[in-house]
């Protein structure tokens, strides 16, 4: 009897507004279409991808769902694709060429439901694909082009063809943008408060508490969108505040250039100087995610005028429900006593390099009895134990790799201890490496004083 062949459906729709084509091949319709197909060619449906807002030109490795269909079935665990539509799986002739090539050398197969098998193995099949590829992509481009042309009409109309409109603007009747008058005082003080210097957090809190609501990242954009000036920006379009045909500015030119001098332009960080900084070992202790180098902005008490403080801080733009942040010099000092308190009167070698060795070695072991285990009673599903058993062995390597990848090879920074005085002479790298050998996390609990850092050392 003939094993039954296992297949994976792929349901992909675009974030596309108002195209017939994409609008009508919603998600039930095309699983249902691709059950309907299982049955009628006798493929067993073992799973389906969704690929929502997702576009059928992307490149592989941003096509999710394909991507793990195709991994299926090389590996073995599948070995049909099944689509409802061609156009649902290719509008690229790339991604085309490399996952048709990827198939047929696992000995896997594609099947379009609108057109039948799709493959290169014969030349028909390869040009029933080429043909149905290239209409395909045709019409992404063709889209692409109308879609682009539209735009530019809308911009020299001044419709901004933007999907998220600035507070103080609503769109009137006709698409352009209107003022609304509750909100337009309150985005005009927001402005000459980040001006002023307040920080992005007083500026969010401020929006809120007047009735604009807003997150700390949707304040950001704000304070950098030239919309406010009366100005249309859309890729390379542009219609100018002094246009006839341009909505009314709300802020005044000045302001918002010094407010963008306040604004840091993307780009490579340079190196921090920070003990900390980037260790990875310093830890939110309400979510335990890393915390980062950052500043406050505040009045030195002696002068009144602003100064920067450096600081410790959860991310701003996490879903952390109680950031936390700390004094950048209370915490390093912290770890500068811990430190001189674990090297003083000893003498020998802080090796990082042994330590990361340790920690590759801690890893193997971790790694090797996880596959013993596994290999035993990894197949008896049924046993709670054993399940038990190989979660808490994988845990035990993702902890293991952890380490690893904390400590990197530390090949080299071999240093020699002499008491205390290494730490207080070391360089900024061997300090560091000293607290990647030697401390495994270091949190920080909201609220004040030392109580609220506590640090875990490799061992404790």
């Amino acid at each position: 009897m003939t094993e039954q062949r296992r297949a994976i459906g792929i349901i992909r729709v675009s974030r596309v507004r108002g195209r017939e084509g994409e609008s009508f091949a919603s998600p039930a319709e095309q699983r249902e279409r691709i059950g309907q197909a299982c049955k009628r060619e006798g493929l067993r449906l073992v799973g389906d991808h969704e690929e929502l807002d997702v576009s059928g030109g992307a490149t592989l490795d941003r096509r999710e769902g394909l991507s793990a269909a195709v991994e299926a079935i090389e590996a073995g665990r599948a070995d049909t694709i099944v689509v409802a539509y061609f156009d649902r799986l290719f509008r690229s002739m790339r991604v085309q060429a490399d996952v048709l090539e990827r198939i047929e050398r696992a000995g896997g197969h594609v099947l379009a439901v609108d057109v039948g098998t799709v493959g290169e193995a014969t030349a028909a099949e390869w040009l029933s694909a080429s043909m149905h590829g290239m209409m395909s992509e045709y019409y992404k481009r063709q889209i692409g082009e109308k879609s682009v042309a539209a735009q530019r009409r809308a911009v020299k109309r001044g419709v901004p063809p933007l999907a998220n409109i600035p507070p103080g603007y609503k769109r009137g009747p006709d698409k352009k943008l209107v003022l609304v008058p509750a909100e337009v005082p309150v985005v005009q003080e927001a402005f000459r408060m980040r001006a002023a210097g307040a920080t992005l957090k007083e500026v969010c809190a401020y929006m809120n508490a007047h009735g604009v609501p807003r997150t700390w990242r949707s304040t950001q954009s704000l304070l950098a969108s030239p919309v406010v000036l009366g100005e249309i920006h859309f890729g390379d379009m542009f219609l100018p505040a002094s246009d006839p045909a341009a909505h009314r500015a709300i802020i005044d030119r000045p302001t918002f250039e010094q407010v963008q001098r306040l604004i840091v332009p993307r780009g490579r960080r340079a190196k921090s100087e920070r003990l900390l900084a980037r260790l990875g070992v310093l830890r939110c202790g309400t979510c335990g995610g890393k915390m980062s180098v950052g500043s406050r902005n505040k009045p030195i008490k002696t002068t009144g005028e602003h100064g920067h403080y450096p600081m410790y801080r959860c991310s701003p733009t996490s879903a952390c429900p109680q950031r936390v942040a700390i004094s950048a010099e209370k915490v390093e000092e912290f770890v500068h006593k811990r430190m001189r308190e674990q090297l003083a009167d000893k003498k020998g070698t802080a090796d990082a390099a042994r330590a990361a060795r340790e920690a590759q070695q801690e890893l193997a072991a971790a790694e090797s009895d996880r596959e013993g285990y596994a290999q035993v009673f990894g197949g008896r599903g049924d046993l709670d134990s054993a399940k038990d058993r190989l979660r808490e062995l994988d845990e035990a390597v993702a902890a293991a790799q952890a380490r690893v990848d904390q400590l990197g090879d530390g090949a080299t920074m071999t240093m020699t201890l002499s008491g205390g005085r290494l730490w207080d002479e070391g360089t900024l790298d061997e300090k560091r490496a000293l607290i990647r050998a030697r401390i495994t996390e270091i949190t920080v609990a909201p609220g004040r004083g030392d109580k609220r850092i506590k640090v875990k050392t490799v061992g404790g």
